[in-house]
């Protein structure tokens, strides 16, 4: 039996709950609404998008290789959720590792960007050097006598020339930029990775602020209908 991890939120009148079962190679969702189910999925992807047939309403999920989902999120349209834009996050089951997850990006969200970024300056340089070092070591050349075979030319017919029209297209006055160096190329080629890790380390972090100011919003209204447990 897998581990299991439950979501929660209220939206709309209606309760939403997303349980996610961690198995060895796959993950399945349940997604339910006021107890019901409205959609199921067993795979072994990260991002996961269910939609009931015929609503206009879909679930987002956001998982790790390893570890708790990232972010499940409540999107008004299919389309939406797999764009990835808008919607309103689940909140985890209070207490899970999902819960703890989140409450550490709240309290340290710089270092949580820059641990983002650090690793994806890792994952992406430490395969460069490693090619670069593999480059140093004198390797042994192998010589191997292959056989000298000659194929048979094969008589392709003349396939009739097209006489395509002959237009010129007016030449388009670029400005002259200024070349980089030789060298800035591997460099920029290695930071495009580590910007976007660093955009969706800071994208994260402003949503967990957002789920914590509405959390917090609704506590103080006294006719809020807040996510239960169980």
């Amino acid at each position: 039996m897998g581990d299991t991890e439950r979501w929660h939120l209220v939206h709309d009148g209606h309760e939403h709950v997303a349980a996610v079962e961690h198995g060895a190679l796959t993950r399945e969702v349940v997604w339910t609404r006021d107890g019901a189910e409205v959609g199921r999925k067993k795979t072994s992807d990260e991002t996961i998008v269910l939609s009931p047939e015929g609503e206009d309403v879909a679930l987002r999920l956001k998982l790790a290789m390893v570890g708790p989902a990232r972010r499940i999120t409540l999107h008004g349209s299919e389309a939406e959720a797999h764009a990835g834009l808008g919607g309103t996050d689940l909140e985890p089951e209070p207490g899970s590792r999902a819960a703890l997850r989140a409450e550490w990006i709240g309290r340290h969200p710089h270092l949580h960007t820059a641990r983002q970024t650090a690793l994806a300056a890792a994952g992406v340089g430490l395969p460069v050097l490693l090619v670069w070092l593999l480059s140093m070591v004198p390797w042994p050349t192998l010589d191997v006598p292959w056989p000298d075979i000659s194929l048979p030319s094969i008589p392709w017919p003349d396939l009739p020339s097209i006489p395509w029209p002959d237009i010129s297209l007016p030449a388009i006055p670029w400005p002259d930029l200024p070349s980089l160096p030789a060298w800035t190329e591997p460099v920029r080629k290695l930071l495009v990775p580590v910007l976007i890790a660093f955009f969706v380390a800071r994208g994260e972090v402003r949503r967990r602020r957002k789920a914590e100011e509405r959390r917090r919003l609704g506590a103080e209204s006294p006719g809020d209908s807040r996510p239960t447990d169980g």
